[in-house]
């Protein structure tokens, strides 16, 4: 009997050992070879002018005060931008990475003392290998996946010194990670800490202490740690308040039945259970067997998981009614979700066993397709002329065709193997896809042409032309070329990019060939970006036109 167990712990250790070992070409391998993608070059214009501007409270773009983020998420990568002495794609993502790593880390620690190592072993893995973060926000540096760490430490942590009678600890906590997460991304931090607190003082029947001396220390500390910022902000910025958190508000409503219609949102509360499904395959799957009467009584009768249960259904509500919600947005209930979910494969009855076999044969299915599909770049343009490809399938085939054997013997294991199969596939996604992308983009072009763009002008200033007669875009301002363009202009340049309204003789402009006149302006070169819906004129001024 020791025997065995020692076997089984080995092996165990073998399959989370191998996993450890195929993370890191999983989620660096080519992780800076795409473009820059819109939201992205956002972030690393904010970070770069703050950078040149060696101001690090106000967030601008542009030149221009950016007030839909606060600027938490950009100093980080400042950071990266700064200790690296390079502003490129995979130091802007890097940050994203290490928050990835520590969400993963702290869903296996803070859910080991809920459900034991095991089960919060599988949770982190599954968590970290579903399908939208493997194969999406994990190759994009995006705000969502830390301000998401931030909010699911708010569930946990407050339920467990809740649990503890540590109130007042639990309320500081609380506080202090809603003021972070509103730093990073503004006024959803209120949402989640309000119907979080009101969940959690609920459940364990204490409404009353949230008049408490605690609380009220609680939402004191997150005053101080909010004012201090703004008190900062708006001494050495001249806009008024109401307009900083005017366009805060409007960032959370934008994408409501407000903008896009009741219709709208009628229609996405039947999309959006399956649209969910799909971005967080292969383990949203897990769901089946939960959809049950006897099994959702079970898990409303375990105090931590009916915990869990209604912290997403309350908070999950507002992405609900939104007609535009991005997967990335719920990123937080995931590990939430997956609790249960394992909690019910892995204590099986007459109701959920039968349907677990299925899955479990679906998920071997798939793994011989995976392992089959492997071959398909030595055969399709452009892979097949890729150096090597022959020996990149034959590795990818037998490594999947290894954990597919592995997969129908060792049936206690079978999560573990897929965990490891899905991180063998993003690194033949790595090795095959994201080339291939490299090779077919014209993204690829655009960041080419904005490199020679800024080479060309380099000792002259460079500026993004704003015609003054124009009317300024409600959401976008000033932008008359893509964000990316500026980032990679900025690097090669080694200052910002500014929105200009002011003719200088000795400047050059990027414009829109409806926003100058031939008689005040000669084009040194007609632009191309592929992010432009028109095309895009570097010019410079005729000397007469000079303001």
């Amino acid at each position: 009997m020791q025997s065995i167990l020692a076997r089984s712990l080995n092996t165990e250790k073998m399959l989370v050992a191998l996993i450890m070992l195929c993370i890191t070409p999983a989620f660096f391998l080519y992780l800076g070879l795409q473009p820059f993608i819109p939201d992205e070059a956002i972030r690393a214009l904010v970070a770069q002018e703050m950078i040149h501007s060696g101001d690090y409270i106000t967030p601008t773009l542009g030149g221009d005060a950016y007030l839909k983020k606060p600027p938490l998420y950009n100093w980080f990568i400042v950071m990266s931008f700064q200790l690296s002495g390079r502003q490129n794609e995979f130091f802007m993502r890097l940050p994203m990475l290490i928050f990835l790593f520590l969400f993963t880390f702290s869903i296996f620690k803070l859910l080991q003392k809920e459900r034991g190592r095991k089960q919060a072993l599988l949770v982190a893995l599954l968590f970290l290998t579903n399908g939208r973060i493997l194969f999406y926000e994990s190759l994009h540096g995006l705000i969502d996946t830390a301000f998401s760490w931030l909010v699911f430490l708010l569930f946990i942590l407050s339920y467990q010194l809740m649990q503890r009678r540590q109130y007042l600890y639990m309320y500081l906590v609380s506080y202090g990670l809603m003021a972070l997460g509103y730093l990073m991304k503004g006024l959803p931090s209120l949402v989640f800490i309000g119907i979080t607190m009101l969940v959690l003082h609920a459940m364990h029947r204490k409404l009353k202490m949230l008049f408490s001396w605690q609380h009220l220390i609680g939402i004191a500390f997150m005053a101080l740690i909010l004012g201090s910022y703004y008190l900062a902000y708006f001494s050495r910025n001249p806009i008024a308040p109401g307009e900083v958190f005017s366009v805060l508000l409007g960032e959370t409503t934008r994408r409501t039945a407000l903008r896009f219609g009741w219709w709208a949102m009628v229609k996405n509360i039947f999309v959006f259970p399956f649209n969910m499904f799909y971005h967080f395959l292969p383990w949203s799957i897990l769901v089946i067997p939960m959809l049950n009467k006897k099994v959702i009584r079970a898990l409303w009768n375990d105090h931590f998981m009916r915990y869990c249960a209604l912290i997403i259904l309350f908070n999950i509500i507002p992405y609900w009614l939104s007609p535009e919600v991005h997967p990335r947005y719920v990123l937080m209930f995931v590990p939430l979700y997956l609790t249960m979910a394992i909690s019910v494969y892995y204590t099986p009855d007459q109701h959920t066993a039968v349907l677990t076999k299925w899955i479990e044969r679906v998920f071997g299915i798939v793994l011989i397709l995976a392992s089959i599909l492997v071959w398909t770049p030595v055969f399709i343009e452009p892979t097949r002329n890729f150096d090597h490809i022959l020996l990149i399938s034959l590795s990818l085939f037998v490594a999947l065709a290894l954990v597919t054997l592995a997969y129908y013997r060792l049936n206690q294991y079978r999560l573990l193997l897929l965990v490891l199969a899905m991180l063998i596939v993003r690194i033949g996604l790595n090795l095959t896809v994201l080339p291939a992308r490299a090779l077919l983009a014209t993204s690829f072009e655009s960041r080419r042409l904005a490199q020679q763009t800024a080479a060309l002008t380099q000792g002259s200033p460079l500026y993004v032309w704003w015609n003054p007669e124009k009317k300024l875009d409600p959401y976008y301002g000033r932008k008359r070329t893509a964000y990316s363009f500026m980032v990679y202009a900025n690097a090669v340049r080694g200052d910002r990019v500014e929105f200009s309204s002011t003719r200088k003789e000795d400047a050059y402009y990027l414009a829109r060939k409806t926003d100058f006149s031939p008689r005040e302006a000669y084009v040194v070169k007609r632009l191309y970006p592929a992010e432009e819906a028109k095309d895009l004129y570097l010019i410079k001024f005729f000397p007469h036109a000079v303001d």
